[in-house]
């Protein structure tokens, strides 16, 4: 009996040993991130008048200190690359729980992929992991089904491969963060673009319910709030889908502001303002965003 005790009491030793070391590397890895948005969020440092959510057509096509500088309103990008409606749901009510609420939100819009099971688009899981030590975050991952009901009250089941690097994450130089969250793409691809004509049908039956529960969450939760909500249509290299565009009005009360870009402008027929045939570079974007500042300066 008394040798089943010291075991007992071993193994606690050693346990505690063990969830000491990974509370050290919980705390450790959001220092390494050179992208830290999403911790400055829920730390409730981000105050801004004006936020730009989206996938990379809003974290490269929409210029926030630019937006800033031309409409006086303070702005901040929170788009993330490959990230998909669901994920922008997260980033709204994780906005409106740590921070003041903002006056405006620019939604940036994946025509025509916004509502349907594209890979490309995604919930950023890798976003959330770094920063486990919260227990926000935790709850969001337990909910995502990548940690389990453990990490509740160990923190060794919070562990990742994100607390396992050591090395510095260093930002990309094509598309480098800067100071209002936005990540414009500096670089040209190296890559011969044809301006495509075709306009293929958009087939509703592709989306997926989750993601239709989501812009309409992402709705209801800036009308609660009285947050203006407009709707952003970036270029692509392509004509405009309005097969598309006409089914996702279908989807938005007559009442809500629709951005889409001048398409009688031929710079966004010309290839040297495009990385590729869906996100500007830096030139495009600076362009389209003045198109941005113009229509909220004129609905002010």
């Amino acid at each position: 009996m008394r040798l089943f005790l010291k075991h007992i009491l071993l193994f606690a030793v050693l346990f505690f040993i063990i969830e000491k070391s990974a509370w050290f590397l919980l705390e450790l890895a959001p220092d390494r991130q050179y992208d830290r948005r999403l911790e400055n969020l829920i730390n409730g440092k981000i105050n801004k008048d004006l936020l730009v959510i989206g996938s990379s057509r809003g974290a490269g096509n929409i210029l926030a200190g630019q937006l800033e500088k031309q409409t006086g309103l303070t702005s901040y990008n929170l788009s993330y690359q490959g990230s998909n409606v669901n994920f922008h749901e997260f980033i709204l009510k994780t906005a409106l729980k740590f921070n003041k609420k903002p006056k405006t939100v620019l939604l940036a819009i994946d025509n025509p992929t916004q509502f349907i099971g594209d890979i490309s688009i995604r919930y950023r899981v890798d976003v959330l992991q770094p920063l486990t030590k919260s227990n926000y975050i935790n709850k969001t991952l337990v909910k995502e089904k990548v940690n389990n009901t453990l990490s509740y009250a160990f923190c060794l089941a919070r562990l990742n491969k994100n607390h396992f690097r050591f090395k510095n994450r260093e930002a990309p130089t094509m598309n480098p963060l800067d100071n209002f969250g936005t990540m414009p793409l500096i670089k040209k691809k190296n890559l011969t673009l044809v301006y495509n004509d075709n306009v293929l049908a958009y087939s509703k039956h592709l989306e997926e319910e989750s993601r239709l529960k989501a812009f309409k969450n992402i709705q209801s939760i800036c009308s609660e709030n009285n947050i203006e909500l407009i709707y952003v249509f970036s270029p692509n290299f392509r004509a405009f889908n309005t097969s598309f565009f006409k089914r996702f009005k279908a989807l938005v009360p007559k009442s809500h502001k629709i951005i889409v870009f001048n398409q009688d402008n031929k710079v966004y027929r010309d290839q040297d303002y495009f990385y590729d045939y869906a996100h500007l570079l830096k030139n495009g974007a600076e362009i389209f965003t003045s198109e941005i500042s113009a229509f909220i300066n004129s609905n002010k």
